[in-house]
């Protein structure tokens, strides 16, 4: 029993949560924007880019911008993604992850505010847990059937008050030279996870299990940034995301038995009251943005160290003045299914607004079935 809690533990501290766009610019270039001029979007990526002036003539900034993202290593498309479809996979466990993310901010000069909502899905399965599930559900279980259960879905919806502040600092020759931080009041709204393991035979002894929900959680989480123009085609940007934070869920505990004869589930004893502690995890990122003079193309590329993990992004923009466009284009590694995806965006700029659309895919152009899907929308006004 003591390995099957150290596997369930390990795959949970290995599942990664990917680093994703919260709008459709930052989206287009795979997300890589901590040395990106995001502007008003910096409150997420990088704070101390709002000491960037360069391009703002307006004193206040409105924007919004809605993300969706939906990801597995079954191997399956993920539009058509069900326990059952994973079940006999090559991937053990299976692992899926789905996220859905709102920001609303304002900018005044080099401050800015804003209320990002966050909902979440973490999934994690053994096989030995799909047949289970598949048999129970078929009222197949024969006699002396026996499964090894290693499971945990975890369910999430967090929103964010962030405020940020990015300030210039003389530094030598350097063109510029900004830092900026971000203070995050985590208000959590809904929490709900399942957790599963042990050995069930049928006929023997019954398996129990906890489910764990709330709807209170708080918390506080610090970032730091940095900025720097190195000339006039280069500049790089230094993110320390959460680097203090915790948060922690008010929740309830129910444990759960499954009937020996059938598996079918029945609550033990009354719930119990409990703290989750849920920080979210520190990262590290460092970006560089290059711009040669006159040529309406921007690179960027991002290298983040998040969980013993070490992962690349990288952007490109080309702008067409003339036409108010701009066409974006970004890949990077997706953590869950360990495969290349591919971003791809385009936004229309007038001086005090601006637009955006972005998608990302795995499988292009046959989209219907890619194993991960995504893509932002985004405004913004400026006056």
């Amino acid at each position: 029993m003591k390995l099957r809690h150290l596997w369930t533990t390990l795959c949970l501290l290995l599942l990664p949560i990917p680093l994703l766009a919260q709008e459709a610019q930052s989206l287009g270039i795979g997300s890589a924007a901590t040395a990106s001029p995001m502007g008003i979007f910096s409150i997420i990526w990088n704070p101390s880019v709002l000491a960037e002036p360069e391009g703002v003539d307006t004193a206040w900034e409105i924007a919004s911008g809605f993300s969706a993202f939906d990801t597995s290593n079954s191997g399956s498309p993920i539009i058509h993604f069900v326990p059952n479809d994973a079940l006999g996979a090559s991937q053990d466990p299976i692992s899926r992850f789905q996220q859905y993310q709102g920001l609303f901010a304002v900018r005044y000069l080099n401050a800015a505010g804003g209320v990002l909502w966050n909902q979440e899905l973490d999934y994690l399965s053994s096989q030995g847990a799909l047949q289970f599930f598949h048999d129970r559900d078929n009222n197949s279980i024969g006699a002396g059937s026996s499964y090894s259960l290693n499971y945990q879905q975890t369910t999430q919806q967090v929103a964010n008050l962030v405020i940020s502040y990015g300030m210039p600092l003389p530094l030598g020759s350097l063109q510029m030279f900004s830092v900026g931080g971000s203070l995050k009041y985590h208000d959590g709204l809904q929490y709900e996870q399942t957790s599963i393991d042990g050995n069930f035979t049928q006929g023997s002894s019954p398996v129990t299990f906890t489910r764990t929900t709330s709807s209170s959680g708080l918390g506080l989480s610090i970032d730091l940034g940095f900025f720097t123009k190195l000339s006039d085609a280069l500049q790089a940007g230094l993110m320390l995301e959460n680097l203090q934070s915790n948060f922690n869920w008010q929740a309830q505990q129910q444990s759960y038995v499954l009937n020996q004869t059938n598996g079918a589930e029945s609550p033990v004893g009354s719930p119990t009251n409990v703290t989750v502690a849920a920080p979210f995890p520190y990262t590290t990122k460092l970006g560089l943005a290059m711009s040669p003079p006159e040529k309406n193309i921007a690179l960027e590329t991002e290298v983040s160290w998040f969980l013993h993990q070490t992962r690349w992004r990288v952007g490109m923009q080309r702008y067409y003045p003339e036409a108010n466009l701009v066409v974006r284009l970004g890949t990077f590694s997706d953590q869950v299914s360990n495969q290349q995806m591919w971003t791809f965006g385009a936004g229309y700029l007038i001086k005090n607004f601006n637009v955006d659309l972005s998608f990302l895919t795995r499988s292009i152009p046959d989209l219907q079935n890619s194993i991960a899907l995504g893509g932002a929308l985004d405004a913004e006004v400026r006056f």
